[in-house]
This record gives C-alpha cells, sequence and structure tokens, in this order.
C-alpha cells in the first residue's frame, strides 16, 4: 500500500490503513521521543500518544507528503508533556544505537582522522545537547534531528516564530561555550600528560 493510499484510507478511519503507518513510521517516531525524554518507558508511552493523537488529529493534515515529519512533530510534543508531568530530566550516557549523528557528519572541518577521537566528539556533542535547558534541547532537536523549518517548530509548539529562533539562538550559544569549554578541558589535560 502507498503511502498516500494509506494515509487517505486512515483519513476515513481505515484502521488497517493507519497501522501500516504506525509500521512504516514508528521507529523514527521512538527514536525522536527517546532522545527528548531519554527514557526508554517514557519514549514508548510518548509514541503511543503520538500516534494516537495522529489518528485522531489526521483530517488535519493537508501535506500527505509531510506525514513523517508531522507525526515526529506531535512525538517530540508528546514526549515534553510527558516529561513536563514528570519534571525529570535524566542524562543517558548511551544511545549509539541512533543515526542522528548528521550534526557530527555533517562538519567534515571538524572531524579528526582518528576514529576515537570522532567517538569522543561525538559523545561531548551529545553530552552538551542532553546538558541543555529542556526547552533549547527541544528546538535543537527538532531543528536538527527533525529537520523542521523554524515556521514549522512555531507551529507544533504554538509559538512565535521570533521565540523560535530566540530560543535556537540560545541553546546554539549554550552548545558552543559548553563545547568550548569542554575542549579547553580536554586540552589542559593533555598538556599535563
Amino acid at each position: 500500500m502507498k503511502l498516500f493510499t494509506a494515509i487517505k484510507r486512515s483519513k476515513n478511519k481505515d484502521s488497517n490503513a493507519f497501522q501500516v503507518l504506525f509500521e512504516l513510521f514508528y521507529s523514527d517516531v521512538y527514536k525522536t521521543s527517546y532522545f527528548i525524554t531519554q527514557d526508554f518507558s517514557l519514549a514508548e508511552d510518548a509514541t503511543q500518544e503520538a500516534f494516537c493523537k495522529a489518528f485522531q488529529k489526521l483530517d488535519t493534515l493537508r501535506e500527505f507528503n509531510k506525514f513523517g515529519s508531522w507525526i515526529k512533530t506531535i512525538a517530540a510534543r508528546c514526549a515534553i508533556d510527558i516529561m513536563r508531568k514528570r519534571q525529570r530530566f535524566t542524562v543517558v550516557e548511551d544511545f549509539a544505537q541512533f543515526s542522528q549523528d548528521n550534526y557530527v557528519n555533517s562538519l567534515p572541518q571538524l572531524l579528526p582522522e582518528n576514529e576515537l577521537e570522532k567517538n569522543e566528539l561525538k559523545s561531548c556533542i551529545k553530552r552538551a545537547i542532553y546538558d541543555l535547558n529542556p526547552i533549547y534541547r527541544q528546538v535543537i532537536v527538532m531543528k536538527y534531528f527533525l529537520n523542521l523549518t523554524s515556521q514549522e517548530i512555531a507551529d507544533a509548539l504554538d509559538l512565535p516564530v521570533g521565540t523560535v529562533k530566540s530560543r535556537l539562538f540560545r541553546a546554539l550559544k549554550q552548545l558552543k561555550i559548553s563545547l568550548q569549554d569542554e575542549n579547553n578541558s580536554l586540552a589542559k589535560e593533555e598538556s599535563l600528560q
């Protein structure tokens, strides 16, 4: 069944067609939820809630080809809502199962030749993202992992575009400071050896 057909039939409340959509997008939705919650159980809850909301609101989707971005945005919002309710933000050291290393791979001039250094850079960036305030982490994930525009993020979060841009600016500024501090501490350690 083609994506267009599955969405169209799902809009008519065909649960079998929606099952096809669920199976096609489950992995991406779960990864999005986990990246925000950093907890397997909470990510599962957010994923389930996202698909339920998507099924209920499918008639609001205008562009069928944007279903993937749309459902991941719903998942991100569900994950943030769950985190707000629980008011806890934890750091998870290992989430290597995610293929979302584009932020490192898109900066080839920064990638060291040594694979160990490359992995350490990825780890530093992930830690820096996790250390961000949740409202900043949210926009970073939506912008750089879900590849949403500032307008799409604003629409998804019911925020003005200016607020989204401001949060992105502040988040990137904090990431820069954090990564510079990390780099300085690594340089200091190397000089002591």
